[in-house]
């Protein structure tokens, strides 16, 4: 199954898999004997043994031994002799299958650190989200670790290309645990998206993501277009991996740009250049200052309408229309933005059965959105407008009339000659962004198409 999901790219949550699951009860075998580490211990064949690590660090023993944490997880012996583990701060059971003198060596994961990460990762400098994704380079080796602190969670890191690539990543991960029924940290998650500062916000990328199931090295390829891109990675262990990148136009669509947009009752519709490659063309907007996610909508036409769509979900037996998309507000300003897709049969809603590359966003135009009217609109009176000192904002409210559209609401802190402006089609509003202890004059207007009603009586409010 492919899918495309668009996301805000602050939302940090959205832009990698978070390893909590249910787990299984804890493991805490009974007639356990303490095994003390960086000493020599005699080892009974077929007796557990209880020790714990007072931070992460790396263990090694000169014998083979089986070591299990608190869930009953095999932990995973590495190097040539299969006697080195790399484990979290914690309590471990210890078992040999044989009669044994076992000592161990064991060394905090701080102290080696440098040897296991390109970027040493600290609780003051981490990179659990998106904004602080880790800049690295086409070709450059990474070596990390995922989860081995309390600190430490997702990773991110992010790369530019200057133009189309089809970009190869390959990746070992190295687990601290074997593979195993609920053993959710044996896997690792890798998911890739762009990152992208204007309207269009930023969008998982197909393929979406890739796994690296226990122990193993594997890759995955994206063609992507020209842009910076971030991708976030998943784990509970060592990992490393290398980018390469390769020139390579065959699926990504060229630069498209909006030649037009023409306002309707529906909403706008936006004329795009043509690009090659391109089967569908996506629109992105959002209101102007706003960071909040953007809106998107598709067609196989480079014409594309923001006109609200309707979806019919199957639920028992029964089609239930949902509407997707926010009709334009009148009077409201918005940034519009466009890419081609190389999907023909691109849904967004839905589930496509074929893959979607995606040419870059264009340039952001910025437009104010009226419906298409000549009739003046009447006058609307400004019911309440009073100071909402818990929330510090001003709450506007009014009767709605049969002759507006949309209103415009005005305000100012009283003394001063600048006015500020906000659209909505509702019949209330928040004022907010304001300074404590002041007094402010609020109006209101009807709006119909470009036609402006006349202001309203002006009321004051004081802002505690």
């Amino acid at each position: 199954m492919k899918k495309i999901m668009t996301m805000a790219l602050t939302s940090a949550a959205l832009l990698g898999l978070s390893a909590t699951t249910v787990q299984a009860g804890t493991y805490n075998p009974k007639n356990t004997t303490s095994f003390n580490i960086n000493k020599r211990n005699h080892v009974t064949k077929g007796k557990i043994y209880k020790l714990h690590l007072p931070a992460a660090g790396r263990l090694v023993t000169n014998s083979n031994v089986t070591l299990k944490n608190s869930m009953e997880w095999t932990c995973i012996p590495y190097g040539k002799k299969k006697n080195t583990y790399y484990l979290r701060k914690g309590t471990y059971y210890l078992t040999s299958s044989k009669n044994a003198n076992v000592k161990t060596a064991y060394t905090r994961l701080t102290k080696i650190r440098k040897n296991l990460e390109t970027y040493v990762e600290t609780k003051k400098d981490n990179d659990n989200s998106s904004l602080k994704a880790r800049k690295i380079k086409i070709g450059q080796k990474i070596k990390a670790m995922g989860e081995m602190y309390n600190y430490d969670s997702i990773d991110y890191y992010s790369f530019t290309i200057d133009s189309p690539q089809m970009v190869t990543m390959k990746m070992t991960n190295n687990p601290i645990y074997q593979l195993g029924k609920g053993n959710i940290f044996s896997n690792m998650n890798v998911i890739m998206f762009d990152k992208d500062n204007s309207v269009g916000g930023s969008t998982m990328l197909y393929p979406e993501d890739f796994k690296v199931n226990g122990n193993k090295t594997a890759s995955q390829s994206w063609y992507l277009a020209k842009g910076t891109y971030v991708f976030s990675v998943n784990t509970r262990g060592l990992y490393d991996f290398q980018l390469t990148a390769v020139p390579d136009t065959r699926m990504v669509p060229t630069d498209t740009e909006i030649e037009s947009l023409k306002d309707t009752k529906d909403g706008v519709v936006a004329t795009l250049r043509d690009a090659l490659h391109a089967k569908t063309y996506e629109l992105a907007w959002r209101e102007k200052g706003s960071k909040a996610a953007s809106f998107t909508s598709s067609s196989n036409t480079v014409e594309v309408s923001t006109a609200p769509a309707t979806r019919y979900l199957e639920r028992n037996g029964h089609k239930i229309p949902v509407q997707i998309g926010k009709k334009l507000v009148n009077g409201q300003t918005y940034d519009f933005v466009a890419r081609g897709v190389s999907n023909p049969d691109y849904i967004r809603y839905g589930n496509p059965e074929t893959d979607n590359y995606f040419g870059a966003w264009s340039k952001v135009v910025e437009h104010t959105y009226y419906a298409p009217s000549d009739a003046t609109p009447g006058a609307v009176d400004l019911t309440i407008a009073k100071a909402d000192n818990t929330y510090h904002n001003i709450h506007v409210v009014w009767e709605k009339i049969d002759s507006a559209q949309s209103y415009r609401i005005a305000y100012r802190q009283k003394g001063t000659s600048k006015w500020y402006y906000e659209v909505t089609d509702q019949a209330s509003n928040a004022i907010t962004g304001i300074t404590r202890n002041r007094s402010y004059e609020v109006k209101l207007q009807a709006l119909n198409g470009r036609e402006e009603g006349p202001w309203s009586a002006i009321k004051t409010v004081f802002l505690k």
